[in-house]
């Protein structure tokens, strides 16, 4: 858009009377974008469809009913349709999400950062004799212990375990956390745990059976059987008890995997949304994409290990998680793809190169280590310091006709729009090797400190990593509404926009 039609649609904006909350966005790719307030009797836009939750399925011991080829619906776990919500199943201790969002991106990244030393660690010693695997599973986490370990996650979606299938929310994950396998609470649950639902109950399923020692067992064997204990790296203090078990995962009727090793433990405390447990996506051994992989033939590749869609609100119910389903074409205009990376030190997770950042018509070079994880855990998107600082830089230099406004949290670039019917603001748009792009929309490159319905405190959505950290962490938030497309035999990831 030619600098003066930018200046004539943005001029008109500031015209627009302050009559309601509720806003809408413009925008051409590459250029500006426009944010406006939309008033309450503007008839040109058309109404957006309520959502209901009637489609969603709830958790439960219940059969499990999906249309086959069917993705699963993925819900945050702040939406009324999410099955947490229900029978008061979000725990009492969580923070409001306006808090809750900051304090959970900041145990994440310790996590994350705890996790990649200690695999930095086995790296270093694989050429030594490797030593017996521990009897525990060790969790890294560094700091405070809150809680929010297993399922911290923003997104559950409902599988069905056993035989026949028992319909469990569960929150899923691209990062390997302790042993690397998926995570179940089981019936009977330990003493004194309520509630106790939603979970699973071996009781009810014909093809149930614990994990005999040997191959499949992913930690030490405790006498006949393949048992574990859920420790804190910080306190040593454990945390839940466990044993690794083997039964029938139904994604969809055509989508099923026999004999599915997961870890049952026996409390709730570490599922912290109220989920029935955590869904391992990463490239780990024991993980359900390692199992597809696995059974498939070796010269297909007609399908993408895993895809998901991020809705564009925690309210939306439009978000969707595949499992197993058929690849997409990436040579759309509204797609691309960009190569995995390999590397020993991070084998177990989903890495990609990031090549540079567009602030609007300004190209800045990744130059400091470009490596990039995509995060479905964490919420905003933090890059090494000094791509950040180039990013944050360019950003206020283009926004310095606004009035700043303090940092918020770890947010350190904000503004104060009181009084303004609409704002103008620069794209991010996050560049990949092989030309694939990420390009948040305002909703998912700002955050409303107040709430999306106002203008009066909006920061930045990014920021700086601690010096130490590996790779830039891209957040769900700049991934809402595009499927993600792990493609894994095929060695890359792909993006499709406006997906949902």
């Amino acid at each position: 858009m030619a600098p003066a039609v930018a200046s004539a649609i943005f001029f008109g904006l500031l015209l627009l009377p302050h009559l309601c909350s509720s806003y809408e966005t413009s925008h051409n790719p590459w250029s500006r974008r426009f944010v406006r307030l939309r008033s309450s009797n503007d008839e040109s836009r058309p109404s957006t469809p309520t959502e209901t939750c009637s489609s969603i399925p709830s958790g439960g011991d219940h059969i499990l009913i999906l249309i086959d080829t069917r993705p699963l619906p993925l819900i945050h776990r702040s939406s009324p349709c999410s099955p947490l919500n229900g029978a008061g199943r979000r725990r009492q201790q969580q923070q409001p999400l306006s808090t809750d969002v900051f304090d959970r991106d900041v145990q994440r990244l310790r996590t994350i950062l705890a996790a990649v030393q200690s695999g930095e660690a086995d790296a270093t010693a694989a050429a030594a004799p490797a030593p017996a695997p521990a009897s525990s599973v060790t969790l890294p986490i560094a700091g405070t212990v809150n809680g929010a370990v297993l399922g911290s996650l923003d997104y559950s979606v409902t599988v069905g375990y056993g035989t026949p299938a028992q319909q469990l929310p569960m929150d899923f994950d691209t990062l390997r956390l302790g042993s690397g396998t998926s995570t179940l609470r089981c019936k009977p649950c330990r003493s004194g745990q309520v509630p106790c639902d939603p979970a699973f109950n071996p009781g009810r399923s014909s093809s149930f059976a614990p994990v005999s020692c040997g191959p499949e067992c992913p930690s030490v064997c405790h006498g006949s059987g393949c048992s574990f204990d859920v420790t804190f790296m910080s306190n040593h203090s454990v945390a839940a008890n466990g044993t690794f078990v083997k039964d029938t995962l139904t994604v969809s009727p055509s989508v099923t995997v026999a004999s599915f090793v997961l870890a049952c433990i026996d409390v709730d405390n570490i599922h912290f949304t109220g989920s029935s447990g955590l869904l391992d996506l990463s490239r780990s051994r024991f993980s359900l994409v390692s199992r597809l992989i696995t059974s498939s033939s070796p010269t297909s590749n007609a399908t993408a290990a895993i895809s998901y869609c991020l809705p564009a609100s925690e309210k939306s119910s439009r978000g969707f998680l595949s499992i197993g389903g058929a690849l997409p074409d990436f040579s759309g205009g509204n797609a691309g793809s960009t190569p995995l990376v390999d590397d020993p030190l991070y084998k177990d997770s989903y890495l990609i190169k990031l090549v540079r950042l567009n602030v609007s018509d300004t190209e800045l070079p990744a130059t400091q280590s470009n490596l990039a994880a995509l995060e479905v855990g964490t919420s905003f998107t933090f890059f090494p310091p000094a791509i950040y600082s180039a990013l944050r830089d360019e950003f206020r230099k283009q926004m310095s006709m606004y009035r700043p406004a303090p940092a918020y949290r770890m947010l350190d670039t904000c503004y104060n729009f009181t009084g303004l019917p609409g704002f103008e603001v620069p794209a991010v748009i996050l560049e990949f090797e092989g030309g694939a792009i990420l390009q948040p929309d305002v909703d998912q490159m700002l955050y409303f400190v107040d709430g999306d319905s106002s203008f009066n405190y909006v920061c930045l959505a990014f920021a700086a990593l601690p010096g130490d950290f590996p790779y830039a962490v891209i957040g769900n938030r700049a991934q809402q509404t595009v499927e993600v497309v792990y493609d894994v035999q095929g060695g890359k990831v792909g993006f499709i926009q406006e997906s949902c």
